[in-house]
């Protein structure tokens, strides 16, 4: 469910549209208790303007992870690595295994999976 969420914050289903990093942050605000401050500061960590040109779905579920459950991190970068091809916006773009939607699904699917991350 909180995948989905994201993917419609991101999409702007029947909700604001927010950026990648985002909307990652917002579909997991309640689950992960991220400070209000911690979403919106997302909003410029998308398009590649995360640290080291990280994709912003990437970015956020890392953030998230450093805060609540650092050892998932290589999880995190791994499932990445092997199925979009990259870490970067710009290497996962040209990879095109995986869309920024889908992107965004993945790093919220990763965060909320079981154990969550956040239920620590």
């Amino acid at each position: 469910m909180v995948a989905e969420t994201a993917r419609k914050y991101f999409l702007g289903q029947g909700v604001p549209r927010l950026t990648c990093a985002q909307a990652v942050a917002e579909a997991l605000r309640d689950s992960c208790d991220l400070a209000d401050d911690f979403v919106r500061a997302m909003a410029g960590a998308s398009g590649g303007r995360a640290a080291q040109g990280y994709c912003g779905a990437v970015y956020a579920a890392l953030q998230i992870a450093e805060k609540t459950a650092p050892e998932k991190k290589v999880e995190i970068e791994a499932f990445f690595q092997r199925e979009a091809g990259g870490l970067t916006c710009r290497t996962i773009r040209s990879a095109r295994r995986l869309g920024c939607a889908d992107c965004v699904e993945q790093a919220a699917r990763i965060v909320a999976g079981t154990p969550s991350i956040c239920s620590r």
